[in-house]
């Protein structure tokens, strides 16, 4: 137990333990555990402890949020630099007689917000926090905090090796996910669109995008969702009997503006208010498109009207041998083989070099064996995959379908958004160890804008792809023995490199990258699907719905360990995982259903209420959903969330918190207290 008293006159600060220079922060979503000794403070004015090292600085805080959260913050009441003297370790040792109890302090409200400023809010009640901010305040504040104070480092940053290695890989992964799809979305329009315009979309978009993003970790791209939101499109052209491309424009150009209007009204606050339930669930259903994409088309020759046996084989064999090598390279950095150095980077090169390795043993086969293996197939010269002029004709469909196609376009803008979100907050996660904060509202708008762009000229429309995303981050990660994050590199170079490699690979490199097997790019595809699901704990969790009871307990984490009561453990995990389970079946069989494949947006975006209903009548201990969801009331914790990122409150640098409670900051946190902005 870690208790700091604190007094606007005190000479001493006593502490019964001293944080290490080198100490964590508290989650902010990590409640402290109610049999905590209570420490009253007094509301207003308020002091707090912040520290850097071993200095501590003690500060009144004077901001009165009655009106509106006006006033100096900053003013000092003491700062003082506290030394090994004139700190006193003693277990009994009582709090600062200066600080008065507060009969009006809601013990249980302060240890279960954690930090000593949400009392504040509290007292006023979640009515005194705003749900929305003033017009273009949230994209101007991305602006100054992320972009501007960071631009020039996240090029410094880039400049080493690390990036160099994750650009070839994620080059490679994203080359593979925009022909998959983009053979995908070929069948579902007809040949309408095709493996041009996906790569031709993916790489311009993601050179824009790095450029100009708040999160440049996360990779432009198109998924599965929308795969089944074009086809449906293509599908309602065709019942209405208009022309495909004009229709498809302005359902885009719609949707641009609602981005736009959604950026400047700052919606992607509402982030702030999803939780772990969405976001595992949702990487969930990505992963497992991955998976059953890649898997489907290595059974497919088995499955032909008249299938080679032995060219199906071998495809599958290549596959399989591809995923196998990338998985077995990457973790060679943890064996004996090699010195430091060569294990480092085989582990950082390991997706290219197993490619290689698969292609040339490929070839090798096929010239002895005389099988012709399915290679990859791109367009020659940059023309449409059905030689239309790249700009559509927008006005060649009717007014009032013009004006019909708003319908769609809401699902279209639901769907944007929140792919757009929910893969940003999955890299963001408190686990990637980001240091340089986000900008939610800002990557809209960059999508909002590029969406419009791609709409009149027929491509498809890109947002944060998530499994692309998930690799990124983990290749620019730094490990430790764990398995946790220690260090991500935080940079523009890498993707702004993996987007130029692809368009040049486009119309420079294609006879080369003919030479390459579909199937070798499937066991990429397989690879990428399986390290996602394998960092999910959602998915991690269903494996123990078919645990032997006996050795229940010993599978589950410290986390899931600490939920209480204990015998109410093992029905609490079943019951939230079976209901993230029943979210992700529905998902997947709207999204596989013709004729209401529209309405998934609706489905990702009922995700969020889904989490609300189940912790207001699933019955679960709170210590369950904290364990398993980090945090008890959604609602309530979106507010002071709220609070924070606009400024309303400060999220305190130190807190009364306990040794099993200690995670890594946010990047929040470690924001920097001058690159504030008050609302």
């Amino acid at each position: 137990m870690k208790v700091i008293s604190v007094s606007s006159s005190a000479s001493k600060i006593h502490a019964s333990k001293i944080y290490a220079p080198n100490a964590s922060y508290a989650h902010p979503r990590q409640p402290q555990p109610r049999h905590q000794p209570k420490v009253h403070m007094p509301h207003r004015p308020r002091a707090h402890v912040c520290f850097s090292g071993r200095k501590f600085v003690q500060v009144a805080r004077s901001r009165s949020l009655a009106t509106g959260g006006g006033g100096d913050n900053s003013s000092t009441a003491a700062i003082e630099d506290v030394t090994d003297e004139n700190i006193e370790s003693d277990e009994n040792t009582e709090p600062d007689e200066n600080i008065e109890s507060d009969p009006s302090f809601d013990d249980e409200a302060f240890f279960d917000e954690e930090c000593p400023s949400w009392a504040q809010v509290e007292e006023l009640g979640l009515g005194a926090v705003p749900f929305a901010e003033s017009f273009g305040k949230g994209l101007m504040r991305d602006i100054r905090k992320r972009l501007l104070p960071h631009y020039l480092s996240d090029f410094k940053d880039g400049l080493n090796v690390k990036t160099l290695a994750s650009a070839l890989f994620l080059t490679v992964a994203c080359l593979s996910n925009a022909v998959t799809f983009g053979v995908g979305a070929a069948v579902v329009t007809a040949g309408a669109i095709g493996p041009l315009e996906m790569i031709l979309s993916t790489s311009v978009c993601g050179i824009v995008y790095s450029l100009t993003c708040g999160q440049p970790v996360a990779l432009t791209g198109f998924g599965g969702a929308h795969l089944a939101f074009t086809g449906v499109l293509y599908s309602a052209s065709t019942l209405l009997g208009v022309e495909f491309f004009p229709f498809y424009a302005w359902v885009g150009i719609w949707s641009s503006m609602m981005l736009v209007v959604l950026t400047l009204t700052s919606a992607s606050n509402l982030v702030l208010y999803f939780t772990r339930f969405t976001d595992e669930t949702f990487s969930a259903l990505s992963s497992v498109i991955f998976m059953y994409e890649a898997t489907r088309n290595l059974v497919k020759p088995f499955l032909a009207t008249n299938p080679d046996g032995a060219a199906a084989c071998l495809g599958m064999l290549m596959g399989l041998l591809t995923a196998g090598l990338i998985l077995a390279l990457s973790r060679i950095k943890k064996s004996g083989f090699f010195n430091k150095t060569i294990r480092s980077a085989l582990t950082d090169f390991a997706p290219t070099v197993s490619m290689t390795i698969a292609t040339f043993t490929a070839m090798y086969l096929c010239n002895h064996l005389s099988i012709i293996l399915p290679a990859l197939t791109l367009p020659i010269g940059i023309t449409t995959s059905t030689g239309r002029p790249w700009l559509v004709d927008i006005w060649s469909l009717p007014p009032q379908m013009i004006a019909f196609a708003v319908l769609p376009a809401i699902m279209l803008t639901i769907l944007l958004f929140m792919d757009q979100v929910i893969t940003t907050r999955l890299v963001n996660t408190p686990d990637n160890a980001l240091q340089k904060g986000w900008g939610y509202h800002l990557d809209l708008i960059v999508i909002a804008l590029y969406t419009g762009v791609c709409s009149v000229l027929g491509l498809p429309w890109m947002t944060a792809a998530t499994v692309p995303s998930l690799n990124h981050a983990r290749s620019l990660s730094t490990f430790n023995d764990d398995g946790e994050v220690t260090s991500l590199v935080e940079n523009r170079v890498s993707p702004l490199l993996i987007h130029i490699f692809m368009f040049v690979a486009l119309f420079l490199l294609g006879d080369y990258l003919k030479l390459v097997p579909q199937a070798v790019f499937m066991g990429l595809f397989l690879f990428l699907g399986l390290s996602a699901a394998v960092s999910n704990k959602f998915l991690n969790r269903t494996a123990l719905l078919f645990t032997d009871p006996t050795v229940y307990q010993k599978k589950l984490t410290k986390k899931l360990k600490k939920i209480r009561p204990k015998e109410e453990q093992k029905s609490a995990i079943s019951m939230y995982t079976l209901a993230q389970l029943a979210c992700l079946v529905s998902l997947w069989a709207v999204k596989s259903v013709k004729g209401v494949g529209i309405v998934f947006p609706l489905l990702i975006a009922f995700l969020v209420p889904a989490r609300i209903l189940l912790g207001n009548f699933g019955n679960l201990p709170s210590s369950a959903l904290q364990a398993m969801d980090d945090c008890t009331d959604p609602l309530s914790f979106g507010r002071r969330e709220f609070a924070i990122e606009t400024g309303l409150i400060e999220r305190p640098e130190a807190c009364v918190v306990d040794d099993d409670a200690i995670l890594r900051p946010t990047a929040l946190q470690r924001q920097p207290q001058e690159d504030r902005i008050d609302t």
